[in-house]
């Protein structure tokens, strides 16, 4: 039997022993050492993020191969992994492709389901089934502590696959939380100039350990002019809205040069009102939005020691008490869920 946490209805987790998930051809079933607690699975579990329901949560992930399909290679048995998040036709070698993956953008799958998120169970349980196209091996001197990470860090690097930026550039993240850290971490190896903003004065104080040049509390009086002389009177051409809140696109599109790019990272789970598209229009501003990004890219990076992860964990909380977890989430700067059997 093993252990899951079932988000039954929005704010009601049942905690219940289970046989382990059946795998098909194409799967592996993993053991899970560590899951990460995210925006998005705080955002579901309060219901301001709908999905269909029951699910277990959780796709930010480290764990050991435990079992694999009659497909898959007998070499990841034993292996030390974290996973790719969205379950796709690439990921299970479907023969007549979507649309979508045909076109090489699996991320997008028109058949997908998402660890986790929809339609897929996820880590917040002692055993979980993904496919083993999405597999990521992990350096063997790696710690599976750091493996949580991988997921999150490959979604910062996203951001500036998809709007590339310079060195010497100037950088403005808002949001200086779990992802807002890491995309500052990502900007400032880039050789961006990277200022912060926040509201939290103590999550200011670590962006500077992430590479944050200059840090600005949010609801400073001036905060548009202040940011706008530090970027050299036009505004700054990049801003990264990683607030995690419905006003934080207002508060970028207030802040970009013209001709500068908005890129989008929060996703609260409701639309956005009061937006003004006339100015997006006359400013000509580009607003480009990214999730999933390169795992092997995030793997090499921790590997590397380029961030300082192990200074994000706040707390580790054994999987029985995930509702606590998911409680302390919602201050703390990165809670993990210690999901070995020998912690439950």
């Amino acid at each position: 039997m093993a252990r899951q946490a079932i988000l039954t209805e929005p704010g009601k987790i049942v905690i219940e022993d289970r046989p382990a998930p059946e795998i098909g051809p194409h799967e592996v079933l993993v053991r899970v050492l560590f899951a990460g607690i995210c925006g998005t699975d705080l955002a579901i579990y309060s219901g301001d993020y709908p999905v269909p329901l029951p699910i277990v949560l959780g796709h930010e992930l480290s764990g050991e191969v435990e079992r694999v399909g009659s497909e898959v290679s007998k070499e990841w048995l034993g292996r030390t992994v974290t996973a790719e998040i969205s379950n796709t036709c690439l990921s299970y070698g479907v023969g007549h492709p979507c649309p979508a993956c045909r076109a090489g953008l699996p991320s997008h799958c028109l058949k997908r389901t998402t660890l986790g998120i929809f339609c897929a169970d996820g880590a917040f349980q002692q055993f979980v089934k993904v496919p083993a196209a999405n597999l990521h091996a992990l350096h063997d001197d790696l710690d599976p502590l750091a493996g949580v990470f991988v997921e999150p860090l490959a979604a910062a690097i996203q951001t500036f696959e998809l709007t590339p930026i310079r060195e010497g550039e100037t950088v403005v993240v808002l949001g200086a939380g779990r992802l807002g850290l890491l995309i500052m971490g990502v900007a400032h190896i880039r050789g961006a100039r990277v200022l912060a903003v926040s509201l939290d004065k103590e999550e200011l104080q670590r962006a500077r350990n992430f590479g944050a040049e200059e840090t600005c509390l949010a609801d400073h009086p001036d905060l548009e002019s202040s940011i706008r002389q530090w970027a050299g009177g036009l505004g700054p051409p990049v801003v990264v809205e990683a607030t995690g809140s419905l006003g934080g696109l207002r508060t970028a599109l207030s802040l970009v040069a013209p001709s500068g790019t908005i890129a989008l990272k929060s996703t609260p789970g409701s639309p956005v009102d009061g937006l003004d598209a006339t100015k997006i229009a006359v400013d000509e501003i580009r607003i480009q939005g990214s999730r999933c990004g390169p795992f092997a890219k995030a793997i090499d990076l921790l590997w590397a020691g380029a961030l300082p992860v192990g200074n994000l964990v706040s707390s580790i909380h054994p999987l029985g008490s995930v509702v606590d977890a998911l409680a302390a989430a919602t201050k703390e700067t990165k809670v993990i869920l210690d999901c070995r059997s020998e912690q439950l």
